[in-house]
């Protein structure tokens, strides 16, 4: 997996008057099946429900073994030579935060599905991080086998903010530190949109990306970080 961090400078539609901090990353994937094999270890290390206090661990034990066994049987399982629609959005999420991760220093909570049921036809965010400025960043992952769905991820990101984004807050909750706690009762916080890029042009792609309506709403908050997920 190759991260690139892409320089603000050579983006001519990044949006003014906004304190939001902008942030874009492209990554190329040259061969999935080791980011899938990365990816299943990742989700089946529960040793990260052994830091949580005693009900936590209760709770999340139970949520996690559900979706563990789900997608290492029903989706893993049955990948044959290319990538289907149910583990490209998972692949995505899990790049998305990795890069998150490695380029800005971000704190990695489990993924969404890890932590909660989900709720038919409004599953919420699919992942979350903490950011080096201790803002909570909501995470929504989109992924096509043919176009590239960042107007997908946008809207679904806008259709979440002061309802979805609310309402997970509880199951977030035992990864949060102080300060952190504190921006979100302040309403300081970040979002995230990763999305599958089958276009040539990365700049192109982010540069209408920034040009699109959903942004003029998202920027209203303290950072945002678009990600591009290129299965080369």
């Amino acid at each position: 997996m190759e991260i690139n961090k892409i320089d603000n400078k050579y983006l001519n539609k990044l949006p003014t008057g906004s304190s939001c901090q902008i942030n874009c990353i492209h990554i190329k994937i040259k061969n999935f099946r080791p980011i899938v094999e990365k990816f299943e270890e990742h989700i089946c290390d529960t040793s990260w429900i052994n830091n949580l206090d005693e009900i936590s661990q209760i709770t999340f034990r139970a949520t996690s073994k559900k979706t563990i066994d789900k997608i290492v049987n029903e989706i893993i399982a049955k990948i044959s030579s290319n990538v289907n629609t149910e583990i490209g959005e998972f692949i995505v999420s899990y790049a998305a935060q990795q890069a998150l991760e490695i380029e800005h220093s971000h704190k990695l909570i489990p993924l969404a599905e890890l932590l909660k049921e989900k709720i038919t036809g409004n599953p919420g965010f699919d992942y979350h991080s903490i950011s080096s400025n201790s803002y909570l960043v909501f995470g929504e992952a989109k992924f096509s086998l043919e176009g590239t769905p960042r107007a997908k991820a946008f809207n679904q990101i806008i259709d979440f903010i002061g309802d979805r984004d609310s309402a997970e807050l509880l199951s977030l909750l035992p990864f949060l530190d102080s300060k952190t706690k504190q921006n979100i009762i302040e309403n300081k916080k970040g979002y995230s949109a990763a999305f599958s890029h089958n276009n040539e042009n990365i700049i192109d792609t982010l540069n209408n990306a920034l040009d699109s309506e959903p942004i003029k709403e998202i920027i209203k908050y303290n950072e945002l970080y678009l990600i591009a997920v290129e299965l080369c």
